[in-house]
């Protein structure tokens, strides 16, 4: 009996998993030869999920108004702190600019360009498709919006496991910021 009450005091290892969403990668040194040549300087605020996403757990869809929430797999920090970060690193790749800035804002780096998403749908459903569902606008310095554009984009999840289903995620999250870094270079032009 002594050796089997012990077995209840072992300590058990943590299932808990943790993800983040990773940026672009960098091209080797010949981008960080070339990184900030671009004098534009592009804020990014705000950014808003529903509220639905806004758990630690891994949030699934399992049909149109039902979720799983994942009771051990988990974001490293909320996932609208990590898509901000992820949206403004890859934007600073794609416009060749170190001038990206999440608000707030000092006032010696007033943005030419605000870029304003709001975030409808950002999950992997039970079929293994990622979505990621997004109204985006580009306000210019005068609080004019310059652009505003709705963006649908869909990827099947690498493979079937939650690491799968977050790089589909940071795929997603690149190729938006490809969409928002053509609108900024052609308000720019």
């Amino acid at each position: 009996f002594i050796l089997a009450g012990c077995s209840f005091l072992e300590v058990k290892p943590d299932p808990t998993r943790y993800f983040a969403l990773t940026s672009l990668p960098r091209a080797g040194q010949r981008a960080r030869d070339t990184a900030g040549t671009n004098p534009l300087a592009v804020g990014i605020f705000p950014i808003k999920f529903p509220g639905y996403l806004d758990y630690q757990q891994i949030v699934t869809r399992i049909s149109q108004n039902r979720f799983a929430i994942a009771e051990n797999d988990r974001w490293a920090e909320p996932l609208e702190e990590n898509f901000s970060r992820v949206l403004m690193q890859n934007l600073s790749l794609l416009l060749n600019t170190d001038r990206i800035v999440i608000y707030p804002w000092g006032k010696n780096q007033q943005p030419a360009y605000q870029v304003q998403v709001e975030v409808f749908r950002f999950e992997t459903n039970a079929e293994q498709v990622v979505e990621l569902w997004a109204r985006w606008r580009i306000v210019d310095n005068t609080k004019k919006t310059s652009s505003l554009k709705e963006s649908y984009l869909t990827q099947r999840a690498r493979d079937k496991s939650t690491e799968g289903s977050v790089a589909s995620m940071s795929a997603l999250v690149s190729d938006l910021s490809k969409e928002i870094a053509a609108a900024i270079r052609a308000l720019a032009a």
